[in-house]
Protein backbone atom coordinates (compact mmCIF):
# COMPACT_ATOMS: atom_id res chain seq x y z
CA UNK A 1 0.00 0.00 0.00
CA UNK A 2 2.71 2.57 0.96
CA UNK A 3 4.08 1.80 -2.56
CA UNK A 4 0.88 2.10 -4.49
CA UNK A 5 -0.25 5.36 -2.98
CA UNK A 6 2.01 7.25 -5.07
CA UNK A 7 0.65 5.66 -8.67
CA UNK A 8 -2.74 4.83 -7.06
CA UNK A 9 -3.81 3.70 -10.73
CA UNK A 10 -1.33 0.45 -10.71
CA UNK A 11 -3.13 -0.79 -7.39
CA UNK A 12 -6.61 -2.07 -8.89
CA UNK A 13 -4.73 -4.41 -11.26
CA UNK A 14 -2.33 -5.79 -8.17
CA UNK A 15 -5.21 -6.60 -6.47
CA UNK A 16 -7.83 -7.75 -8.78
CA UNK A 17 -7.08 -11.55 -7.66
CA UNK A 18 -7.02 -11.28 -4.65
CA UNK A 19 -10.30 -9.63 -4.65
CA UNK A 20 -11.37 -12.72 -6.20
CA UNK A 21 -10.05 -15.09 -3.34
CA UNK A 22 -12.15 -17.93 -1.79
CA UNK A 23 -10.19 -16.15 2.11
CA UNK A 24 -12.57 -13.46 3.44
CA UNK A 25 -9.74 -11.98 5.19
CA UNK A 26 -7.58 -12.02 1.97
CA UNK A 27 -10.86 -10.16 0.19
CA UNK A 28 -10.75 -7.89 3.17
CA UNK A 29 -7.45 -7.06 2.83
CA UNK A 30 -7.70 -5.89 -0.90
CA UNK A 31 -10.73 -3.56 -0.13
CA UNK A 32 -8.56 -2.02 2.40
CA UNK A 33 -5.33 -1.76 0.28
CA UNK A 34 -7.56 -0.33 -2.59
CA UNK A 35 -8.81 2.35 0.06
CA UNK A 36 -5.96 3.34 1.34
CA UNK A 37 -3.97 3.18 -1.93
CA UNK A 38 -6.70 5.39 -3.98
CA UNK A 39 -8.01 7.38 -1.49
CA UNK A 40 -9.61 10.75 -2.70
CA UNK A 41 -8.86 9.32 -6.42
CA UNK A 42 -12.34 7.97 -7.19
CA UNK A 43 -10.93 5.58 -9.69
CA UNK A 44 -13.27 3.48 -11.49
CA UNK A 45 -11.45 0.39 -11.32
CA UNK A 46 -11.19 0.94 -7.93
CA UNK A 47 -14.55 1.11 -7.44
CA UNK A 48 -15.54 -1.83 -9.88
CA UNK A 49 -13.55 -3.91 -7.80
CA UNK A 50 -15.18 -3.17 -4.26
CA UNK A 51 -18.81 -2.71 -5.95
CA UNK A 52 -19.32 -6.58 -5.45
CA UNK A 53 -17.31 -6.75 -2.14
CA UNK A 54 -20.45 -4.46 -0.77
CA UNK A 55 -22.79 -8.02 -1.67
CA UNK A 56 -20.28 -10.16 -0.22
CA UNK A 57 -21.65 -13.47 2.26
CA UNK A 58 -18.90 -12.66 4.48
CA UNK A 59 -19.87 -9.55 7.03
CA UNK A 60 -16.40 -7.97 8.22
CA UNK A 61 -15.89 -8.03 3.70
CA UNK A 62 -18.81 -6.18 3.20
CA UNK A 63 -17.30 -3.70 6.17
CA UNK A 64 -14.00 -3.23 4.39
CA UNK A 65 -15.86 -2.50 1.06
CA UNK A 66 -18.05 0.04 2.35
CA UNK A 67 -15.39 1.62 4.25
CA UNK A 68 -12.66 1.49 1.24
CA UNK A 69 -15.56 3.17 -0.96
CA UNK A 70 -15.83 6.33 1.26
CA UNK A 71 -12.08 6.42 1.29
CA UNK A 72 -11.72 6.70 -2.51
CA UNK A 73 -14.98 8.25 -3.08
CA UNK A 74 -14.07 11.22 -0.52
CA UNK A 75 -14.53 14.43 -2.33
CA UNK A 76 -16.09 13.15 -5.55
CA UNK A 77 -18.64 14.90 -7.15
CA UNK A 78 -21.73 13.51 -9.39
CA UNK A 79 -19.43 15.74 -12.63
CA UNK A 80 -16.61 13.75 -11.63
CA UNK A 81 -17.17 10.14 -10.42
CA UNK A 82 -21.30 8.98 -11.19
CA UNK A 83 -20.87 6.31 -8.73
CA UNK A 84 -20.63 8.78 -6.13
CA UNK A 85 -24.35 8.98 -5.21
CA UNK A 86 -25.25 5.03 -5.62
CA UNK A 87 -22.98 4.34 -2.70
CA UNK A 88 -24.32 7.35 -0.42
CA UNK A 89 -27.57 5.96 -1.00
CA UNK A 90 -25.91 2.51 -0.21
CA UNK A 91 -24.65 3.67 2.99
CA UNK A 92 -28.16 5.24 3.96
CA UNK A 93 -29.87 2.11 3.31
CA UNK A 94 -27.53 -0.11 5.11
CA UNK A 95 -27.69 1.58 8.35
CA UNK A 96 -31.52 1.43 8.91
CA UNK A 97 -31.47 -2.00 7.41
CA UNK A 98 -32.92 -4.16 10.61
CA UNK A 99 -31.53 -7.36 8.91
CA UNK A 100 -28.01 -6.41 8.34
CA UNK A 101 -25.34 -7.55 10.32
CA UNK A 102 -23.86 -5.20 13.20
CA UNK A 103 -20.14 -5.18 11.84
CA UNK A 104 -21.78 -4.06 8.04
CA UNK A 105 -23.51 -1.29 9.87
CA UNK A 106 -20.55 0.40 11.75
CA UNK A 107 -18.67 0.38 8.51
CA UNK A 108 -21.79 1.90 6.82
CA UNK A 109 -21.25 4.57 9.63
CA UNK A 110 -17.81 5.26 9.24
CA UNK A 111 -18.06 5.14 5.48
CA UNK A 112 -21.01 8.00 6.04
CA UNK A 113 -18.12 9.75 8.28
CA UNK A 114 -15.72 9.63 6.04
CA UNK A 115 -17.07 10.82 2.85
CA UNK A 116 -18.26 14.05 4.91
CA UNK A 117 -14.95 14.09 6.73
CA UNK A 118 -14.26 17.86 7.94
CA UNK A 119 -17.36 19.53 6.57
CA UNK A 120 -16.64 17.88 3.33
CA UNK A 121 -13.28 20.54 3.19
CA UNK A 122 -11.05 17.99 3.70
CA UNK A 123 -9.19 14.22 1.73
CA UNK A 124 -7.29 11.43 2.38
CA UNK A 125 -3.69 12.08 1.63
CA UNK A 126 -0.36 10.36 2.83
CA UNK A 127 2.02 12.58 1.19
CA UNK A 128 2.55 15.92 1.36
CA UNK A 129 1.66 18.72 -1.16
CA UNK A 130 5.13 18.51 -2.69
CA UNK A 131 4.91 14.86 -3.18
CA UNK A 132 7.00 13.67 0.11
CA UNK A 133 6.02 10.29 2.51
CA UNK A 134 3.94 12.10 5.09
CA UNK A 135 4.90 9.81 7.67
CA UNK A 136 2.20 11.12 10.34
CA UNK A 137 -0.36 10.39 8.01
CA UNK A 138 1.16 6.83 7.10
CA UNK A 139 1.00 6.00 10.52
CA UNK A 140 -2.52 7.21 11.78
CA UNK A 141 -4.20 4.86 8.63
CA UNK A 142 -2.29 2.16 10.10
CA UNK A 143 -3.55 2.51 13.55
CA UNK A 144 -6.90 3.23 11.81
CA UNK A 145 -6.79 -0.38 10.38
CA UNK A 146 -6.55 -2.01 13.78
CA UNK A 147 -10.48 -0.23 14.87
CA UNK A 148 -11.25 -4.36 14.66
CA UNK A 149 -9.27 -4.36 18.15
CA UNK A 150 -10.16 -1.78 19.57
CA UNK A 151 -12.85 0.34 18.11
CA UNK A 152 -11.43 3.80 19.35
CA UNK A 153 -8.75 3.69 17.12
CA UNK A 154 -10.79 5.20 14.38
CA UNK A 155 -10.27 8.48 15.07
CA UNK A 156 -6.73 7.97 14.44
CA UNK A 157 -7.74 8.35 10.29
CA UNK A 158 -7.94 12.10 11.16
CA UNK A 159 -4.23 11.94 11.22
CA UNK A 160 -4.54 11.21 7.27
CA UNK A 161 -6.76 14.14 6.49
CA UNK A 162 -5.33 17.44 4.63
CA UNK A 163 -7.50 20.27 4.16
CA UNK A 164 -8.21 21.18 0.18
CA UNK A 165 -8.17 24.69 0.35
CA UNK A 166 -5.87 28.04 -0.90
CA UNK A 167 -4.99 30.55 1.50
CA UNK A 168 -2.93 33.75 0.41
CA UNK A 169 -0.85 35.49 2.65
CA UNK A 170 0.92 38.77 2.11
CA UNK A 171 4.49 39.45 3.86
CA UNK A 172 2.64 40.19 7.42
CA UNK A 173 0.82 37.04 7.43
CA UNK A 174 -2.60 38.72 6.79
CA UNK A 175 -4.46 37.55 3.77
CA UNK A 176 -5.09 40.06 1.60
CA UNK A 177 -8.44 40.42 -1.00
CA UNK A 178 -7.62 38.21 -3.72
CA UNK A 179 -9.95 36.56 -6.46
CA UNK A 180 -8.69 32.82 -8.14
CA UNK A 181 -10.42 32.25 -11.44
CA UNK A 182 -11.70 28.43 -11.76
CA UNK A 183 -11.80 27.42 -15.24
CA UNK A 184 -14.78 24.84 -14.50
CA UNK A 185 -18.11 24.95 -14.29
CA UNK A 186 -19.20 26.09 -10.80
CA UNK A 187 -21.24 22.45 -10.08
CA UNK A 188 -18.19 20.34 -11.00
CA UNK A 189 -16.69 20.92 -8.15
CA UNK A 190 -19.39 22.01 -5.40
CA UNK A 191 -20.78 20.79 -2.34
CA UNK A 192 -23.14 18.20 -2.44
CA UNK A 193 -26.53 18.93 -2.61
CA UNK A 194 -27.99 18.94 1.27
CA UNK A 195 -30.65 16.03 2.19
CA UNK A 196 -33.72 16.86 2.23
CA UNK A 197 -36.18 15.70 4.99
CA UNK A 198 -39.43 14.00 3.67
CA UNK A 199 -42.52 15.08 4.30
CA UNK A 200 -44.97 12.92 5.44
CA UNK A 201 -48.17 12.88 2.72
CA UNK A 202 -51.58 13.18 4.49
CA UNK A 203 -53.56 9.76 3.72
CA UNK A 204 -57.03 10.40 2.66
CA UNK A 205 -59.50 8.53 5.03
CA UNK A 206 -60.94 5.11 2.90
CA UNK A 207 -63.99 4.17 3.09
CA UNK A 208 -65.22 2.03 5.33
CA UNK A 209 -66.13 -1.47 3.72
CA UNK A 210 -69.71 -2.46 4.44
CA UNK A 211 -71.44 -5.77 4.01
CA UNK A 212 -73.95 -6.72 1.60
CA UNK A 213 -76.17 -7.70 4.59
CA UNK A 214 -76.22 -4.48 5.75
CA UNK A 215 -76.16 -2.63 2.60
CA UNK A 216 -79.39 -4.46 1.98
CA UNK A 217 -80.51 -3.61 5.29
CA UNK A 218 -80.13 0.00 4.81
CA UNK A 219 -81.77 0.05 1.96
CA UNK A 220 -85.25 -1.52 3.29
CA UNK A 221 -84.81 1.28 5.36
CA UNK A 222 -84.50 3.71 3.99
CA UNK A 223 -87.18 2.63 0.92
CA UNK A 224 -89.37 2.06 3.94
CA UNK A 225 -89.24 5.81 5.19
CA UNK A 226 -89.61 6.69 1.71
CA UNK A 227 -92.94 5.30 1.52
CA UNK A 228 -93.86 6.48 4.57
CA UNK A 229 -93.44 9.60 3.95
CA UNK A 230 -94.90 9.99 0.85
CA UNK A 231 -98.03 8.78 2.30
CA UNK A 232 -98.00 10.91 4.74
CA UNK A 233 -97.88 13.61 1.98
CA UNK A 234 -100.56 12.30 0.27
CA UNK A 235 -104.14 13.54 1.47
CA UNK A 236 -106.67 10.46 2.33
CA UNK A 237 -108.42 9.29 -0.20
CA UNK A 238 -112.75 8.63 0.68
CA UNK A 239 -113.78 5.74 2.05
CA UNK A 240 -115.05 3.02 -1.17
CA UNK A 241 -116.68 -0.33 -0.18
CA UNK A 242 -116.15 -1.93 -3.61
CA UNK A 243 -113.28 -4.22 -3.83
CA UNK A 244 -112.69 -2.60 -7.36
CA UNK A 245 -111.54 0.35 -5.58
CA UNK A 246 -109.28 -1.24 -3.16
CA UNK A 247 -108.10 -3.40 -6.29
CA UNK A 248 -106.97 -0.13 -7.94
CA UNK A 249 -105.85 2.13 -5.40
CA UNK A 250 -103.09 -0.76 -4.54
CA UNK A 251 -101.15 -0.89 -7.28
CA UNK A 252 -100.61 2.83 -7.11
CA UNK A 253 -99.73 3.23 -4.21
CA UNK A 254 -97.11 0.88 -4.77
CA UNK A 255 -95.71 2.32 -7.87
CA UNK A 256 -95.33 5.86 -5.88
CA UNK A 257 -93.56 4.41 -3.40
CA UNK A 258 -90.98 2.37 -5.79
CA UNK A 259 -90.79 6.05 -8.14
CA UNK A 260 -90.00 8.09 -4.51
CA UNK A 261 -86.81 4.64 -3.72
CA UNK A 262 -85.60 5.51 -7.32
CA UNK A 263 -85.59 9.00 -6.93
CA UNK A 264 -83.49 8.97 -3.64
CA UNK A 265 -81.29 6.69 -5.31
CA UNK A 266 -80.23 8.98 -8.17
CA UNK A 267 -80.03 11.58 -5.64
CA UNK A 268 -77.71 10.27 -3.90
CA UNK A 269 -76.03 9.04 -7.43
CA UNK A 270 -75.96 12.46 -8.40
CA UNK A 271 -74.40 13.95 -4.96
CA UNK A 272 -71.54 11.22 -5.12
CA UNK A 273 -70.56 12.68 -8.98
CA UNK A 274 -70.45 15.32 -7.64
CA UNK A 275 -68.03 15.00 -5.40
CA UNK A 276 -65.67 13.56 -6.64
CA UNK A 277 -65.62 15.56 -9.68
CA UNK A 278 -65.18 18.46 -6.71
CA UNK A 279 -62.34 16.51 -5.46
CA UNK A 280 -60.50 16.03 -8.95
CA UNK A 281 -60.78 19.77 -9.54
CA UNK A 282 -58.95 20.13 -6.25
CA UNK A 283 -56.29 18.04 -7.43
CA UNK A 284 -55.58 19.47 -10.70
CA UNK A 285 -55.65 23.11 -9.06
CA UNK A 286 -53.37 21.73 -6.27
CA UNK A 287 -50.92 20.29 -9.00
CA UNK A 288 -51.35 23.01 -11.98
CA UNK A 289 -49.16 25.92 -9.21
CA UNK A 290 -46.34 23.05 -9.37
CA UNK A 291 -46.29 22.09 -12.63
CA UNK A 292 -46.54 25.97 -13.63
CA UNK A 293 -43.90 27.30 -11.06
CA UNK A 294 -41.31 24.07 -12.71
CA UNK A 295 -42.05 25.45 -15.73
CA UNK A 296 -41.39 29.16 -14.92
CA UNK A 297 -38.01 27.79 -13.62
CA UNK A 298 -36.80 25.66 -16.25
CA UNK A 299 -37.58 28.68 -18.62
CA UNK A 300 -35.91 31.15 -15.99
CA UNK A 301 -32.47 28.58 -15.83
CA UNK A 302 -29.96 30.02 -17.54
CA UNK A 303 -26.78 28.08 -19.22
CA UNK A 304 -24.17 27.95 -16.23
CA UNK A 305 -20.97 29.70 -16.96
CA UNK A 306 -17.48 28.02 -17.61
CA UNK A 307 -15.54 29.24 -15.16
CA UNK A 308 -16.37 30.67 -11.73
CA UNK A 309 -14.27 33.31 -9.48
CA UNK A 310 -13.39 32.19 -5.73
CA UNK A 311 -12.25 34.42 -3.00
CA UNK A 312 -9.37 34.40 -0.86
CA UNK A 313 -9.17 32.08 1.08
CA UNK A 314 -10.89 29.13 -1.01
CA UNK A 315 -11.82 25.59 -0.99
CA UNK A 316 -10.10 24.16 -3.80
CA UNK A 317 -10.06 20.30 -4.21
CA UNK A 318 -7.64 18.33 -4.97
CA UNK A 319 -8.42 17.65 -8.37
CA UNK A 320 -9.30 21.36 -9.10
CA UNK A 321 -5.97 22.67 -8.27
CA UNK A 322 -5.00 22.30 -12.09
CA UNK A 323 -7.96 24.39 -12.96
CA UNK A 324 -6.80 27.22 -10.92
CA UNK A 325 -5.28 30.70 -11.75
CA UNK A 326 -5.18 34.39 -10.62
CA UNK A 327 -7.22 36.83 -12.02
CA UNK A 328 -5.90 38.98 -14.90
CA UNK A 329 -4.90 42.16 -13.31
CA UNK A 330 -4.35 41.20 -10.01
CA UNK A 331 -1.90 43.07 -8.06
CA UNK A 332 -0.62 40.15 -6.32
CA UNK A 333 1.64 37.18 -7.83
CA UNK A 334 2.57 34.19 -5.67
CA UNK A 335 5.38 33.02 -4.78
CA UNK A 336 5.19 29.50 -5.51
CA UNK A 337 3.15 28.10 -8.34
CA UNK A 338 -0.87 28.37 -6.91
CA UNK A 339 -1.68 25.25 -8.26
CA UNK A 340 0.69 23.53 -5.08
CA UNK A 341 -2.44 24.58 -2.79
CA UNK A 342 -2.19 25.24 1.04
CA UNK A 343 -1.11 28.51 2.33
CA UNK A 344 0.45 30.25 -0.35
CA UNK A 345 2.30 33.65 0.17
CA UNK A 346 1.74 36.38 -2.23
CA UNK A 347 4.03 38.97 -3.35
CA UNK A 348 2.31 42.37 -3.68
CA UNK A 349 3.66 43.80 -7.18
CA UNK A 350 1.42 46.74 -7.05
CA UNK A 351 2.78 49.13 -4.50
CA UNK A 352 0.80 52.24 -5.52
CA UNK A 353 -2.77 50.59 -4.46
CA UNK A 354 -3.64 50.10 -0.90
CA UNK A 355 -4.17 46.37 0.40
CA UNK A 356 -7.14 45.35 1.74
CA UNK A 357 -7.10 42.33 3.79
CA UNK A 358 -10.38 40.02 4.47
CA UNK A 359 -12.10 41.21 7.97
CA UNK A 360 -11.64 38.15 10.18
CA UNK A 361 -14.86 36.59 11.75
CA UNK A 362 -15.00 35.48 15.31
CA UNK A 363 -15.95 31.62 15.72
CA UNK A 364 -18.75 30.26 16.86
CA UNK A 365 -19.24 28.93 20.24
CA UNK A 366 -18.77 30.30 24.19
CA UNK A 367 -16.14 32.24 24.70
CA UNK A 368 -13.94 32.35 27.76
CA UNK A 369 -15.49 35.26 29.74
CA UNK A 370 -19.35 33.96 28.83
CA UNK A 371 -18.22 30.27 29.57
CA UNK A 372 -19.41 29.12 33.15
CA UNK A 373 -16.09 27.80 35.01
CA UNK A 374 -16.70 24.86 37.12
CA UNK A 375 -16.90 24.88 40.78
CA UNK A 376 -13.81 23.16 42.75
CA UNK A 377 -14.33 20.29 44.36
CA UNK A 378 -15.42 20.17 48.29
CA UNK A 379 -12.64 19.28 50.73
CA UNK A 380 -11.95 15.82 51.51
CA UNK A 381 -9.35 13.70 53.19
CA UNK A 382 -7.26 10.98 50.66
CA UNK A 383 -6.77 7.76 53.16
CA UNK A 384 -5.16 4.58 51.96
CA UNK A 385 -6.57 1.22 52.78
Amino acid sequence: MIKCFRTPEQCPSVVSLLAESYNPHVRYGAAMALGIACAGTGLKEAIALLDPMTNDPVNFVRQGALIASAMILIQQTEATCPRVKDFRALYAKVVVDKHEDVMAKFGAILAQGIIDAGGRNVTVSLQSRTGHTNMLAVVGTLVFTQYWYWFPLTHALALAFTPTCVIGLNAQLKMPKLEIRSNARPSVYAYPAPLEEKKREEREKVQTAVLSIAARARRRESERRARHSHEMMEVDPPVVESKEADSKDTPSTSTSASSSATTLKDDKKKEKDEKEKDKDKKDDKDKDPKDAKKAKDDEKKEPEPSFEILQNPARILRQQLKVIQLVEGSQYAPVKDIQIGGIVMLKHIKPESEEELVEPVAAFGPKPDEEKEADPPEPFEYTED
